[in-house]
């Protein structure tokens, strides 16, 4: 559906996305994960048009037409919800008939059927993420693209939208989304990380976490201020993330599981043996170490 190889584009001399080489096969779900500022916008309005790249190019499937559902909401604020979907079916060319049965099928399905009548403006801000994802689907696309759709949204409408994705994705659709949420990747059938413009992993999930180098540690401890002295300067362990209530210790590169007693040793007296144990990587683990080493390249 999209091939995007040796895709460069640059502004001025600082370069936005670098050499992104990239498949998404028909009737994926595929999440492009990366922190803000890493090109995820960009890559959206290079498979969109929006832009020109400096170098490379963008292959969409000859005939598929596609949806857009930008970061920012971008649809008429000072008309309703019915208004604004009648004007982007008359800009489209959707027969008006079609498009009410369509617009009727696609608001219920999001939970909106009764808000027709109301201002774009006045609904909240998930509110209006479905409702740009309805004017996004009205047009029937077999491409959908989503730029950070549940940036401001509320947990809640967050997981519906979701699911709504999953089921369009389960209906054929081919979908992309970007998002800066390590939890809503796990609803894509293939992900990737990007950071600082460069392509860093792609994979499913499990391949993704599968292929993680380090080992990790879980460790109990409400006195983090006291832990990361002692283990300052240890240099088996090259990073410590906060994960809830618990941090996770990454052990440095040549490392292996046998440091497990190292840490123990170095930790005595400020956390019990038992409350220092391997655990298998999320996938913020996995991301937190290849923006290191990309930030380490850099």
């Amino acid at each position: 559906m999209i091939e995007a190889r040796g895709l460069t584009k640059s502004f001025g001399t600082h370069v936005a996305l670098r050499g992104v080489d990239l498949d998404v096969g028909a009737g994926e779900l595929f999440a492009l994960i990366g922190p803000d500022g890493a090109g995820k916008t960009t890559f959206f309005r290079l498979v969109a048009g929006l832009v020109t790249p400096t170098s490379g190019n963008v292959h969409r499937d000859p005939g598929a037409t596609f949806g857009l559902v930008p970061q920012r909401f971008s649809l008429y604020e000072d008309l309703t919800v019915d208004e604004n979907l009648d004007l982007r079916a008359s800009l489209y060319s959707v027969p008006a008939a079609e498009a009410r049965e369509v617009a009727s099928s696609l608001l219920a399905r999001v939970g909106m059927g009764p808000f027709g009548r109301r201002l774009a403006g006045a609904l909240s801000g998930g509110m209006k993420q479905k409702l740009a994802l309805v004017a996004a689907l009205l047009t029937r696309p077999g491409l959908l693209l989503l730029d950070e759709p549940t940036t401001g949204v509320d947990p809640v409408s967050r997981r519906e939208l979701w699911l709504g994705l999953n089921q369009l994705q389960h209906g054929g659709l081919t979908i992309v989304v970007s998002t800066p949420y390590m939890d809503e990747a796990e609803y894509a059938t293939r992900l990737g990380f990007l950071d600082r413009g460069r392509l860093l992993a792609v994979g499913t999930r499990d391949e993704i976490v599968g292929a993680y180098p380090r080992p990790l540690f879980e460790v109990l401890s409400s006195d983090r201020t006291s832990l990361r002295e002692r283990l300052r300067g240890f240099a088996a362990v090259d990073d410590i993330s906060l994960f809830g209530t618990r941090l996770h210790l990454r052990g440095a590169e040549g490392t292996g599981p046998d440091i497990l007693e190292s840490v123990r040793q170095r930790l005595a007296g400020l956390v019990e043996p038992d409350g220092i144990r391997p655990i298998a990587p999320a996938l913020e683990d996995v991301f937190v170490l290849a923006g290191d080493d990309e930030e380490e390249a850099a």
